[in-house]
């Protein structure tokens, strides 16, 4: 009996943590004060119809939000799929011709090229990109 009784012990424990993680896991979410887990994503924004595209190149990831027109300007924050994404960001700008402006710091950057000023910065690890025309 003695042997059994050792046994039980660690079974019933690994169950119960075993039916409190699945418990967990199960929720629906449908409780409006639940706040969304990291491992949940949020739909992505989709950029302005003329936003250019083709001559202002965004880093790789998620677009968060996306406002904007030719007018007014183009606001653009992107949760990119790397961490070195003010990096990426900055290689890519330079890539496409755009020149880096003085006074640049490792979160925050302006670029200019013939058609647009381009101001880049990271308040973490998304990367925000104000857009102009010129």
């Amino acid at each position: 009996m003695r042997i059994r009784t050792t046994l039980l012990a660690p079974a019933a424990l690994v169950a119960a943590l075993s039916i409190a993680t699945l418990a967990g896991c199960s929720s629906t979410g449908s409780d409006s004060s639940s706040t969304p887990s990291s491992s949940q994503t949020q739909a992505s924004a989709s950029l302005p119809s003329d936003f250019p595209k083709s001559d202002v190149p965004l880093v790789d990831g998620q677009i968060v939000v996306a406002r904007g027109d030719k007018d007014n300007g183009w606001s653009v924050t992107v949760q990119p799929t790397t961490k070195t994404g003010f990096a990426d960001a900055s290689a890519a700008l330079e890539k496409a011709g755009f020149t880096k402006q003085a006074g640049s710091t490792d979160s925050k950057a302006v670029y200019t090229s013939d058609k647009y000023t381009v101001s880049v910065g990271t308040p973490g690890v998304s990367v925000t990109y104000t857009v102009t025309a010129n």
